[in-house]
């Protein structure tokens, strides 16, 4: 009897084991989802509630989107919101940094390749076989090579993947992300990127604000950064003056969300107090440059002379701010389309 009765606890130990870990599991997926849910993209401005209505759109399906944004405005944050709000949530999410990669690896890094293709490299699975059933993620997409985005809107094309030096595909059931801080409709007109892989990527188009415009947005997560270190490293509560706050939010903030989210990490560690003065900001914040174009500047010009020189440096200054996307750039004065235009033809603007 000692046999099967030793065998019977054995198992019950294994079941009790096995409904344990699944136990764990799933606390560790709501956990995952709970962290990634678009209730954690924070922000009231009219840009932030578009972007977090486009991703519960489409959080039933599966279909490709492309992220657009200046660096630090949470693209990747996005990407993985995405994710893990779609069917595919609890499949992989693979991301790859396209322009971290050197020209002469990207290929392999993105399809694998085969053992002996070259002397001593051993067989390698790539980004795109890795995500099989879940997503993939290809940030800065904008910065890879004419040949890969060849290879890779095959890929999209076909759904199937070959290794480098092998020739049988390898189905794919995946979903596909790409993030770009460049205007692409201004690369494919100068040749460096291809159209259709544009066309193909672009099924839903999300873009990610930079703070500038987002400035009613800066209490909120100015207040979360603190409140987050502030907890993550056991100090002290702190808040800002008005004063500081008034600061962050006239400021330009070229490297948004994540200049921010650093500048609050330094607060948190330097400010011994429980108030953040203005005194206490970084000298960049606290004192931005002058932008040249004051009423010093403007002395011997009649009135319509200094009207149109601020005119045409704000249209020069924002298209460059916008990488030459007119429409964004409209939005961003306040202009139509064609008001821009005859704006710029106006002031002969090289666009």
């Amino acid at each position: 009897m000692a046999g099967p009765l030793q065998k019977f606890y054995l198992v019950e130990q294994l079941r009790h084991e096995r409904e344990r870990l699944q136990q764990e599991n799933a606390h560790l997926w709501r956990e995952v989802e709970g962290r990634f849910s678009t209730q954690k993209l924070l922000g009231n401005s009219l840009p932030m509630q578009r972007l977090v209505r486009v991703i519960d759109q489409i959080r039933d399906s599966s279909v490709d989107v492309l992220i657009t944004g200046e660096n630090g405005t949470g693209k990747e944050l996005v990407a993985k919101a995405i994710h893990f709000n779609s069917p595919r949530a609890r499949q992989p999410f693979v991301a790859i940094n396209c322009a971290a990669i050197p020209e002469t690896l990207i290929e392999s890094e993105l399809f694998g390749i085969s053992k002996g293709t070259a002397t001593g490299v051993d067989a390698r699975m790539g980004k795109f076989e890795q995500a099989n059933k879940g997503t993939l993620f290809l940030d800065e997409i904008g910065d890879l090579g004419m040949r890969a985005q060849a290879k890779v809107l095959r890929v999209l094309q076909e759904r199937a993947v070959e290794p480098v030096g092998e020739r049988m595909t390898i189905p794919l059931d995946i979903r596909i992300l790409a993030a770009t801080n460049k205007n692409l409709e201004a690369e494919i007109k100068a040749g460096r990127f291809r159209d259709d892989l544009y066309y193909r990527l672009k099924v839903v188009h999300v873009h990610t604000p930079a703070l500038r415009e987002i400035p009613a947005d800066i209490p909120l997560l100015a207040n979360y950064f603190l409140d987050q270190y502030g907890k993550r490293m056991d100090k002290p509560a702190k808040k800002l003056s008005a004063g500081a706050m008034r600061r962050l939010m006239e400021y330009s903030w070229p490297g948004n969300i994540r200049q921010l989210e650093n500048e609050m990490k330094r607060l948190v560690v330097m400010v011994r107090g429980t108030t953040i003065n203005e005194d206490a900001l970084e000298e960049g914040i606290r004192c931005p440059p002058q932008i040249n174009g004051g009423p010093e500047d403007l002395q011997g010009r009649s009135l319509p002379q200094a009207v149109a020189e601020l005119e045409q440096r704000m249209i020069r200054e924002t298209l460059a701010a916008c990488r030459f996307n007119q429409v964004q750039t409209a939005k961003r004065l306040g202009l139509s389309r064609q008001g821009l235009i005859k704006k710029i033809k106006r002031h002969n603007i090289q666009v």
